[in-house]
């Protein structure tokens, strides 16, 4: 099986300086947004609902010193369901 994360990780590698800010965006219902928070409990966190209150998107900004990093936070998210990430 192909990794799904193969192409964000070689545009990491190659363009990036590590260690870099990185943000990670994702559209949630507002009943997931608690569930999604503990997983950047060190990052920026920023939060907007949608014009009918139904999705939040969410953008955390954390400190990364990977490209490894960086998809394995990804991955650790990937079990919630409803969550999309951008």
């Amino acid at each position: 099986m192909e990794d799904k994360f193969a192409s964000l990780r070689a545009k990491l590698e190659q363009e990036s300086t590590f260690p870099l800010k990185y943000m990670y965006k994702f559209i949630v219902t507002k009943e997931k947004v608690q569930e999604i928070l503990p997983f950047f409990e060190t990052a920026e966190i920023s939060t907007k609902k949608s014009s009918s209150g139904k999705y939040t998107s969410i953008s955390a900004v954390v400190i990364a010193f990977s490209a490894d990093e960086i998809i394995d936070r990804y991955k650790s998210i990937s079990h919630l369901e409803g969550v999309i990430s951008l």
